[in-house]
């Protein structure tokens, strides 16, 4: 009977890591709260505060120094909120990134100041994109209704309807719009030449782009409170790959933080 319990008892232990370890191996692991213990906690703390994501993993290569800068920083967030647009996915990776002092960090005072490198991944669906403009068109004068946009490799789909008051007549416009996306700015994601169809062909073009310039940008990171700037988007059935030049890599060492909400 010794035996027996013996055996159970390294049976048990060989088994405890696969159990009781995340995979994902994380030095530090918050689930639905954080109660920061140092710099990097208070960090990751606003973050999940400013962003809501679902899951964020934050890799620094050291504490930082007194005037708060990491020699390289690695995050990954799921379900990022950016702008009342959700991101599937966003990733990014800094070099020499230099926050304000992290004495003011505990308060919620954090403010990306500089990094001398940037290089980040986001994956935004066409399903958020749609669920953002169901409450950005919306409104009592000129708005959209049931607009939609189909995202394929060969270009954005669109299609809604515009309700426009001319003189006294109010006019329900069937719109639809075929187009490519691009990045402006760096910072902000437009419809990219867009082929606009409408069942009057007596509107005044002036309608038309007024209701353009109600649904753009689709996302903008001008308050984006990282230094980022983008350079790609690439299309996908259903999503679109928004990119800086060169893509970010997961850190191979450092400390590393895991939230789930």
């Amino acid at each position: 009977m010794r035996g027996f319990f013996r055996n159970v008892g390294i049976f048990a232990l060989f088994f405890l890591p696969v159990f009781c370890f995340p995979a994902w191996g994380a030095d530090f692991e918050f689930n639905g709260k954080i109660e920061p213990a140092d710099d990097v906690s208070h960090l990751l703390a606003f973050y999940v505060n400013r962003f809501t994501p679902e899951e964020l993993k934050l890799t620094v290569s050291g504490h930082p120094d007194a005037t708060g800068r990491f020699a390289e920083l690695y995050m990954d967030l799921t379900g990022v909120m950016i702008e009342n647009v959700r991101l599937d996915k966003l990733t990014f990776r800094m070099y020499g990134v230099q926050f304000n002092s992290p004495e003011n960090w505990a308060s919620g005072n954090v403010e990306c100041r500089d990094a001398l490198q940037i290089h980040a991944l986001g994956t935004i669906l066409q399903s958020d994109i749609n669920k953002s403009l169901e409450v950005k068109t919306f409104g009592d004068d000129d708005h959209w209704r049931k607009v939609s946009l189909a995202i394929t490799p060969g270009g954005l789909r669109g299609k809604g309807y515009y309700i426009a008051k001319v003189l006294f007549v109010t006019l329900d416009i069937l719109i639809e719009i075929d187009s490519g996306l691009k990045i402006v700015k760096n910072k902000e994601l437009w419809l990219d030449n867009p082929e606009v169809r409408i069942n009057r062909l007596d509107l005044p073009e002036y309608i038309t782009n007024k209701a353009l310039s109600q649904i753009q940008p689709l996302l903008n990171l001008n308050r984006f409170p990282l230094p980022m700037s983008l350079h790609k988007v690439t299309l996908e059935e259903g999503r679109a790959i928004l990119s800086t030049r060169q893509l970010p890599k997961p850190m191979e060492k450092g400390i590393s933080y895991h939230y789930v909400r």
